[in-house]
C-alpha cells in the first residue's frame, strides 16, 4: 500500500490559465437540449467554465427512427486553484484538486482517512470517481454459452440487464453514502458514476477536468480485478501527476 501521509501535489504552483476541451454529444430532442447535456455533463467536474463554443453540427435521419441532434462542443474553463477566501477581505486561496477511484472499498477506513489527511494539508477539492464495475454475477451472465444443440448463443438478456442494474444501483449507493461522510467533514467535492471499465471512465473524466493527484482504492491484491489488470501503472503511464494507490484492509473488503 503506498503511503498516504502526505500528497506529493502538495508542492505543486498553479498559475491561472485556460485549457480547452471537446465534447460529442447527441440528443433526440433538439440541438439545443444535445448543447445542455454537454454543458452539465463538463458541470460534473469543472468548477469554473469559461464559455461553449459550437464547432459543428448536423442531424442522422435513418428509416422510422426519430432524428438524433449532434454537436461538437469546444468548452473553455479556468484551471487555475485559485478560490474566494472564506474571509472577507483576504486573498484568495490556491487549491489541491484529487480524483478518487473507489467502488467496493469507497466506505473502508483507508479512503476517509486519506481524505481526512488531505484536507488536513490545506484547501482542497474532491471529484469522486465510481465505476460501476461488473460482479461476479454480471460477468457469469456476459459468458456467452452455445446451445449443444443449435450452436447458437445464449444469452439471458433479461437477466443480464437486472445483474448490469443492480451493480449500478450498488454504486450509486455507496457513492451516497460516502457523500454524506464527505458533507459532514466539510469537504468540498464532485462525484459520479463511471463505465465498467476503470481505466475509460478515469480517462473520460481526465479529458475534460484537471486534477494535481489521482487516488485509487482497490480491494487486496488477492481479489483485486483493478491490479489484475495492473490499473495503477497504466494510469501512471497515461497521466503526469501523482497517483496514490490504497489497498483495503481485511475490515474494509
Amino acid at each position: 500500500m503506498a503511503d498516504p501521509e502526505r500528497s506529493p501535489a502538495g508542492d505543486r504552483l498553479h498559475e491561472p490559465t485556460f485549457r480547452v476541451i471537446r465534447l460529442v454529444v447527441t440528443s433526440t430532442d433538439s440541438w439545443e437540449e444535445a448543447a445542455r447535456k454537454g454543458v452539465a455533463e463538463a458541470g460534473k467536474t469543472i468548477t469554473k467554465l469559461h464559455s461553449a463554443l459550437v464547432t459543428d453540427m448536423d442531424v442522422a435521419i435513418g428509416g422510422n427512427e426519430s432524428p438524433v441532434y449532434r454537436l461538437e462542443l469546444e468548452l473553455a474553463f479556468q484551471v487555475d486553484r485559485l478560490r474566494p477566501n472564506p474571509v472577507a477581505g483576504q486573498p484568495d486561496v490556491a487549491v489541491i484538486r484529487y480524483l478518487i477511484v473507489a467502488n467496493e472499498t469507497l466506505a473502508g477506513g483507508q479512503v476517509s482517512r486519506l481524505v481526512g489527511e488531505r484536507i488536513g494539508a490545506g484547501p482542497a477539492e474532491f471529484h469522486v470517481l465510481v465505476p460501476s464495475s461488473r460482479s461476479r454475477e454480471t460477468r457469469r451472465l456476459t459468458a456467452v454459452t452455445g446451445d449443444p444443440l443449435t450452436g447458437y448463443a445464449v444469452v439471458d438478456v433479461v437477466g443480464l440487464e437486472e445483474a448490469i442494474a443492480r451493480d449500478r444501483a450498488d454504486a450509486e449507493s455507496r457513492l451516497v453514502t460516502f457523500g454524506h461522510w464527505l458533507e459532514d467533514v466539510g469537504a468540498q467535492f464532485t462525484s459520479e458514476i463511471g463505465g465498467p471499465d476503470a481505466y475509460d471512465a478515469i480517462a473520460q473524466v481526465m479529458a475534460r477536468a484537471s486534477f494535481d493527484e489521482i487516488i485509487i482504492s482497490t480491494l487486496p491484491s488477492s481479489v483485486s480485478r483493478w491490479l489484475h489488470i495492473d490499473l495503477p501503472s497504466r494510469v501512471r503511464r497515461t497521466y503526469p501527476i501523482p497517483v496514490v494507490v490504497v489497498t483495503a484492509e481485511p475490515a474494509d473488503s
